[in-house]
């Protein structure tokens, strides 16, 4: 189906302003992208108080009260215009907006996160990481992500155009900071450093690495301090000079070693359809969804974790680490087609 064949969709976005869910609100978005062309409206919303969660779950279970009451519970922008078909979002603060303004337009919605407290018969789609989940939810292995490899061959075009001299294998090395149970310090940085030497050393490979906000200068400098810049092909410090090239960095890779601290990466990366490595630092202890989600995505062999001084240790598991079989978004895109659209 070509773009002008699509057929059109008005899609609101309701947004915490949270990075992390904005970005799975870009992911769904993409996947919608697939078989709709979308008039899409950011609408920024904050929950007024976090006490008013309870309340507002009670208030929406009941019956959708006047779009007029909503501004007692959120501040932001105000509503679109143009009437939705589709209202989408992710996070448990914008759950409520996103089946309250839903329901009153009698739209479609998708959410992502979790429901606190609200019933599911609200949501059309909740997009969850948890396995065999009945209707609405959706079970996915990775969080919607804005990426497939039609994206993934014109970011790696990109990147060879602009290093055309570079011909070693290539690995990304994506590194995150303090977060999600982990908790790094300077021998930490150390250690990577020194590991991701001996990895270069022994694999014959070159990285392509990129620190992020949450790295700071103070680790940047300990990496720089360790590192044998011989093993780079190409490196951002974001706290010098930030460039967001992440799709670059793993399009040109046969493999790819993430932070367990950060989950967007991760889902990245396997979204990107690539073997991927996760690793800590000494002082890591992730909540109990997220060391479930490890956990799976670890006994399906589509990563491997370890401890950030072991990632020179080459065994068994590296020969069956995997990716994934197929494309994520168009996956997605055929979920909301069959359950929300058919």
């Amino acid at each position: 189906m070509t773009e002008t064949q699509k057929a059109p969709k008005v899609v609101w976005v309701i947004s915490d302003g949270v990075p992390g869910h904005y970005n799975q609100s870009k992911g769904v978005l993409f996947a919608l992208s697939q078989h709709y062309q979308l008039d899409v409206h950011w609408i920024e919303l904050k929950l007024s108080k976090p006490f008013l969660r309870r309340p507002l779950a009670w208030l929406l279970n009941k019956s959708i009260p006047s779009l007029s009451k909503l501004s007692h519970f959120y501040q932001g922008d105000a509503l679109a215009a143009q009437r939705p078909d589709v209202v989408i979002g992710a996070g448990g603060n914008s759950a409520y907006a996103i089946a309250w303004i839903s329901r009153a337009y009698q739209a479609k919605n998708i959410f992502c996160g979790s429901l606190r407290h609200l019933k599911a018969e609200l949501f059309d789609a909740i997009l969850v990481l948890e396995p065999d989940m009945p209707a609405p939810f959706i079970s996915l292995k990775v969080s919607p992500v804005a990426l497939d490899q039609t994206v993934l061959q014109q970011q790696a075009e990109q990147w060879r155009k602009e290093h055309p001299d570079v011909e070693h294998k290539l690995w990304s090395m994506l590194i995150g900071g303090d977060g999600a149970g982990a908790e790094y310090t300077d021998e930490d940085w150390i250690n990577l450093a020194k590991q991701m030497n001996l990895v270069a050393r022994q694999q014959g490979i070159k990285w392509l690495l990129s620190t992020s906000r949450r790295t700071g200068a103070a680790a940047e400098k300990l990496l720089q301090q360790y590192l044998n810049f011989e093993y780079i092909a190409d490196v951002v410090w974001w706290s010098e000079v930030p460039r967001t090239v992440l799709h670059q960095f793993i399009a040109v890779s046969d493999r790819v070693y993430c932070g367990a601290d950060s989950m967007s990466m991760m889902m990245e990366s396997l979204t990107a359809m690539r073997p991927l490595v996760v690793y800590h630092p000494a002082k890591f202890q992730p909540d109990e969804k997220f060391s479930q989600v490890l956990h799976r995505l670890s006994s399906e062999r589509y990563i491997n974790v370890r401890y950030l001084t072991q990632l020179s240790h080459s065994d068994a598991e590296d020969l069956t680490l995997k990716a994934l079989e197929y494309s994520p978004s168009l996956q997605l895109a055929q979920y909301f087609e069959d359950r929300l659209f058919s």
